[in-house]
């Protein structure tokens, strides 16, 4: 008896989706278990103008060279190289995520939101993943060679419909896994940064970003809590008293019921609403905040350290020292002395 195997993907040209496409996109489907074969999870894959190149370069971080819209796009690659030691500021304005993937060994200092990755040795395949609307700052202390992808959350969606056989219930969320390294996106990239210049390699090199997304998918990404779904951003105006109590109050012991009730809330409610609007717990804002002054004091004074970490609102000097360290990647003392040789 002759066998009939279901495939478990079929890829088909169908019409451009926007007007101003010259090129097809492909459709790539499964069929759904248990229904039949005309029942299809669909990935559309726009492929690139054969005048577009498969990598763009980034004059400036993470901006793609040319005029490229993520409104208009599901992914976007693009390629950070050089060696230049100023510091860069880029914050997510779409609904997109970011995957940085290291191509060589470098150092750099980062920024997430108010969270501080300092002078952190960065090996080929190490990887970090933004999120939307979270602003970043890096300072990179060698020279890079990274590899940025795009990818819109309508991508993520499609991929979890496709390998789930439903669509998600809410908006993708995924996890930043820095500084791990992932043996196989270093893989693919690297594949990818090869195959960059031949031109007749677009369609090879949308395959490769599909399988960059599904694997960060699968591995690293999730639907949203339920309660991170029910917790909205706080007021700005709460926010801004949230923060100058805190600001006013950095010298002395802080509680979370004394931040909160500065906001007109209840502990509960604030540190989840505080937690969504700067992407922080308010323990961790405090601590940030404390390290940031005394950084500055560390730079313009000579205040023993020991009484230092009094006026920054830590309880002894070794608690400072090994918050500060774990911050900062330096004692207090090594940091002072490293600014001042």
């Amino acid at each position: 008896m002759q066998q009939h195997s279901t495939p478990l993907a079929t890829l088909s040209p169908v019409p451009a989706m926007h007007e101003t496409d010259s090129a097809p996109s492909w459709d790539l489907t499964r069929p759904k278990p248990g229904r039949r074969r005309d029942s299809r999870v669909v990935i559309r894959l726009e492929r690139p103008s054969p005048h577009l190149p498969i990598i763009h370069e980034e004059t400036v971080w993470r901006r793609p060279d040319g005029p490229q819209r993520m409104d208009r796009k599901k992914l976007i690659v693009s390629r950070w190289r050089g060696s230049d030691r100023g510091e860069h500021t880029f914050e997510i304005v779409g609904d997109y995520h970011i995957l940085g993937i290291a191509l060589q060994p470098s150092q750099f200092s980062l920024w997430l939101g108010s969270k501080a990755v300092p002078h952190r040795q960065i090996v080929p395949g190490a990887i970090q993943i933004t999120p939307p609307g979270l602003t970043t700052r890096v300072i990179y202390a060698q020279p890079y060679d990274v590899l940025h992808l795009h990818i819109s959350n309508l991508l993520l969606m499609e991929c979890f419909e496709w390998t789930h056989g439903k669509k998600p219930t809410d908006k993708i969320a995924l996890r930043d896994p820095l500084p791990a390294k992932d043996a196989l996106l270093h893989g693919l990239g690297t594949t990818l940064a090869s195959i960059a210049g031949d031109p007749n390699s677009c369609m090879f090199a949308e395959f490769l970003g599909l399988a960059i997304v599904t694997h960060i998918l699968s591995r690293y990404g999730d639907i949203a809590p339920a309660a991170d779904r029910r917790a909205g951003a706080l007021p700005k105006w709460r926010l801004k008293h949230a923060t100058e109590f805190i600001e006013a109050r950095l010298g002395s012991p802080l509680t979370l019921a004394d931040v909160a009730g500065a906001a007109g809330l209840s502990r509960m409610h604030f540190a989840a609403q505080f937690r969504a609007a700067t992407g922080v717990r308010p323990h961790e804002y405090v601590l940030q905040r404390r390290i940031e002054k005394a950084q500055y004091m560390l730079n313009t004074t000579d205040i023993p350290i020991a009484e230092l970490a009094l006026m920054v609102g830590f309880s002894s000097q070794s608690h400072f020292t090994v918050v500060f360290k774990r911050i900062m990647g330096l004692t207090p003392g090594r940091w002072r002395q490293s600014r001042r040789m």
